[in-house]
């Protein structure tokens, strides 16, 4: 004979478990439209106007099967100092690319920005003719190490509330071993 009670404590453990998973989608949403610094189509000149410090991350938003943008230099060089940044594609640092349904996100490269400016963008390599308006340069805080902390949890609290389910079920005598 099954009471309520024994069906508690899955009950809650699946309660809690939904609660984590729906609080870190919610936060990895916020988290990542946050760490977005500066958002700009690709042009082969134009200023950008940074309002953060610290390591920043290029990368370049592209369709899905592009590949062109493999032959791009970007030069970042900030206007009171003229100090440059000068960076392209690689390989190594391709492999933190984000696959989107119809685009994908690619590092091209970092730098420090001592302080808040404004900044000459200068990008080399851009084919005369070509139409550049799906490809956007986006300037980030780095957040790899936060997201893959963040997916780790959505995957645990995924696989918890299974469980306290199939717990549940077989408290409940629906589910009985052969």
């Amino acid at each position: 004979m099954i009471q309520s009670w024994d069906l508690l404590l899955p009950g809650v453990v699946f309660l809690l478990l939904g609660v984590g998973l729906v609080w870190s989608v919610v936060s990895m949403v916020r988290s990542n439209n946050r760490d977005i610094v500066a958002s700009v189509p690709v042009a082969p000149v134009q200023e950008i106007s940074l309002q953060a410090t610290g390591e920043i991350l290029i990368l370049l938003e592209v369709p899905r099967f592009a590949s062109d943008f493999r032959s791009f230099h970007i030069e970042l060089e900030e206007r009171n100092t003229g100090k440059a940044a000068t960076m392209k594609y690689s390989l190594v640092t391709a492999q933190g690319a984000v696959y989107g349904f119809s685009t994908m996100q690619v590092p091209i490269g970092r730098m420090i920005a001592a302080r808040t400016g404004v900044y000459a963008v200068r990008v080399e390599g851009l084919q005369p003719g070509k139409d550049y308006s799906s490809y956007r340069l986006i300037l980030s805080r780095p957040y790899m190490g936060r997201m893959v902390l963040q997916i780790v949890a959505l995957v645990v609290c995924g696989v918890g509330m299974l469980l306290s389910l199939i717990w549940a079920l077989w408290l409940a005598g629906l589910l009985k071993p052969r």
